[in-house]
């Protein structure tokens, strides 16, 4: 007799995936002989069932069955596999997550102890690309009790049903209860199917157990999930809908309240709905299907589950835009949520009370034409005697309330403020630039300056976005999403020079580069000038350290190929912002790398992320969700003095979605380091104007 039963629904899953799965089953503390695993099959190319019965065959207690049903959902897959469960309790394990090693024990004697039907642990997350959505499960729950366990005459119900309660993966049901009540995954929903699931549970058992400290799931949220993928045919759309009201329809009739989880829900299929290609036609029929629910919406109460801003953005946007299938564009709560809403509404509530907040009446905004009517456009002296009463007083809650952490010098000498939300958005962008690449890093970190009176250092932007990379992606997640031609710790080399030659020695005797990442063409051009300037010195290194490698970097320099790609056989693509002031280094660069790809990747700056090139060898931005709010000011409109007060006020800033294709601007930047409405230097001209981003070029 096992002691615990586990369903898998394989579909193509990516092996190295399934792998990690395999190897949190086998190493399961309640032993791997005491797990019965029926992996089901499901509608997958012929090359798995053989390799999977191959994978398992000494595994007398795996199970593999194959269906082919053409339905792209995994109930159907779960609820075959349970017709062969076994064991006492059963849990839902996709092929491309994985158990926490004590999660079956753990699950397995709490269901047992408490006598449970239901056992509910927490869930972990893995994003596959950095800019995916995290939806994830966050409770309402005393966290500091273990365990909490609710009879059926005293449900919480407000504490079961509110945000993303309805994931059946992270749970073990007892397998008794289920065939007694006959309870399956719906097989006539095919979309967010685990809800109606779970509720059934729930609201079926007699008792259910909650473990509100226990990570037992590892989810892997996919980019190309149906969830994350927002742009659908109107068939996929359409059964999207249809699911969303037969999901909605089975809760009511089991005595839910719906409110919260439709809005949930109905922020996705905007989502969507925005997102597709669709006639006027389809757009009505789906309208149709979304009345009747949203018309009983309710706005709901902030909490930690849901903030202010996100009360009011689920209420007001699925009501106007699916309200309105002729256009939905016309929308005012849509404009502003493309044009940045969310982000300018958090970082104003985040800093109402700072002394900047309240002059400015922070309090009092609501919508982005609030905020440009009441906060002028500021330039950097705005802000040079309010920096200089933190630098050298050591005040704090002036501009910000989260404290400056750094200050980061930019070109002119002036100093940036920076919190620690402020520089998240860089280090997500620099992940991913950098995950899963043999990565050639050209980036100086320096000495830190001086450190001011409120205790920042200050700093240039590349050193610090060396720095916490290192620190909170390399370090401290406890994995390597990426390697680098030279060992971790030579990033922190104080001498300039010193650093330089300490990137070309690894780099030369790396012969397994194949990306080569700078913040700009500057840093890579000035290698390239240092390996050839000090070749013989570099040479002479390898010769001592590895003798092979220096005759290939010997016959490199003599070979008619770019330098780059001789060295570096390879090698894909080069990443560096490389327009504007750096188009003669990156024309200097491209003396030594050649034909090779080269990507400006990120426009970074110390105020703000600007955008993300598009392509390998495109001058053509997107931009991105940076964490900073942007509007344009058109380049006619010359950047402002502190002592034109007039101009300041009546100078006319535009909104992304407002923006001509053609005309240059320069970028005003609000962002939650302390900057509102700072026109910069950085001049963009627009190419395209979409939906929910722009396409611009950078002079």
């Amino acid at each position: 007799m096992y002691k615990v039963s586990v369903v898998t629904p394989f579909h193509n899953v990516d092996m190295a995936m399934f792998n990690k799965c395999i190897e949190s089953m086998r190493c399961q503390t309640i032993g791997f002989e005491n797990i019965e695993w029926v992996i089901v099959v499901h509608n997958c190319k012929p090359l798995y069932l053989p390799l999977l019965t191959d994978l398992f065959k000494d595994d007398k207690n795996v199970i593999i069955k194959e269906l082919n049903d053409g339905i792209h959902s995994p109930a159907m897959p779960r609820n075959h596999g349970l017709q062969f469960v076994t064991g006492p309790y059963v849990g839902f394990l996709d092929g491309d997550d994985s158990y926490t090693l004590d999660c079956l024990e753990v699950a397995c004697r709490e269901i047992a102890e408490t006598q449970s039907q239901v056992v509910t642990f927490r869930r972990e997350y893995e994003l596959e690309i950095e800019s995916l959505h995290p939806h994830t499960e966050k409770v309402a729950w005393n966290q500091i009790a273990w365990r909490i366990v609710m009879d059926h005459d005293h449900y919480d119900m407000e504490k079961m049903f509110s945000g993303l309660w309805g994931f059946t993966t992270s749970r073990l049901f007892d397998v008794a209860f289920l065939r007694k009540h006959d309870i399956k995954c719906p097989e006539d929903i095919l979309w967010l199917e685990d809800a109606w699931h779970t509720a059934l549970c729930l609201m079926k058992a007699d008792r259910v157990c909650y473990l509100p400290q226990f990570i037992g799931y590892h989810y892997f949220i996919n980019g190309s999930s149906i969830v994350q993928n927002k742009k659908k045919s109107y068939e996929e759309l359409h059964e999207c809908f249809t699911s969303a009201a037969k999901t909605f329809d089975n809760l009511e009739s089991v005595g839910i309240d719906i409110n919260d989880t439709a809005q949930t829900f109905f922020i996705l299929l905007t989502q969507y709905y925005l997102a597709s290609d669709l006639t006027l036609e389809q757009r009505r029929e789906l309208s149709g299907i979304a009345q009747p629910y949203l018309k009983k919406l309710r706005k709901l109460t902030p909490s930690k589950l849901h903030t202010p801003e996100e009360c009011y953005l689920n209420y007001h946007l699925p009501r106007e835009v699916l309200a309105n299938p002729d256009d939905p564009m016309s929308s005012p709560m849509l404009k502003d949520a493309l044009n940045g809403w969310s982000t300018m509404i958090k970082n104003l509530r985040s800093n109402m009370n700072t002394d900047y907040g309240r002059y400015y009446h922070f309090d009092q905004i609501e919508t982005l034409a609030d905020y440009q009517q009441q906060v002028p456009l500021s330039d950097y002296p705005s802000y040079k005697r309010l920096l200089e009463l933190q630098t050298n007083i050591g005040e704090s809650g002036i501009l910000t309330t989260e404290p400056t952490r750094q200050y980061l010098i930019n070109a002119k000498g002036q100093r940036i403020p920076c919190t620690e939300s402020h520089l998240l958005p860089y280090m997500e962008c620099f992940a991913t630039t950098l995950s899963g690449h043999h990565n050639l890093l050209v980036a100086i970190v320096g000495p830190r300056q001086k450190q001011t009176n409120d205790g920042c250092t200050v700093e240039t932007l590349e050193g610090q976005m060396v720095k916490k990379y290192m620190w909170y992606y390399h370090y401290a997640r406890g994995k390597r999403r990426a390697e680098f031609s030279m060992p971790d710790d030579s990033f922190f080399k104080t001498e300039p020079r010193q650093e330089m030659h300490t990137i070309c020695r690894y780099a030369l005797l790396d012969r397994d580069i194949d990306q080569i990442v700078a913040l700009d063409t500057r840093r890579v051009a000035d290698m390239f000038d240092y390996i050839m300037a000090d070749r013989q010195d570099l040479l002479a290194d390898l010769r001592e350290t590895d003798a092979l490698r220096a005759k290939e970097v010997e016959r490199a320099f003599e070979s008619d190929e770019p330098l780059a790609k001789a060295l570096w056989p390879k090698l894909q693509r080069i990443v560096a912002f490389g327009l504007g002031n750096c188009s003669g280094a990156t024309a200097r660069m491209k003396l030594f790398t050649g034909q090779i790809p080269h990507n400006h990747g990120y426009y970074y700056t110390e105020e703000t992320i600007c955008g993300k090139a598009v392509d390998d060898d495109s001058n053509i931005f997107e931009t991105i969700s940076s964490g900073s709010f942007h509007e344009y000011l058109p380049l006619k409109k010359t950047p402002i003095s502190q002592s034109d007060q007039e101009s300041r006020n009546n100078a006319n800033t535009v909104l992304s979605t407002e923006t001509k294709p053609g005309v240059s601007y320069y970028l005003v930047v609000t962002n939650n380091a302390g900057l509102y409405r700072l026109v910069t230097d950085h001049i963009v001209c627009i190419q395209e104007t979409q939906m929910d981003k722009i396409l611009f070029t950078i002079y």
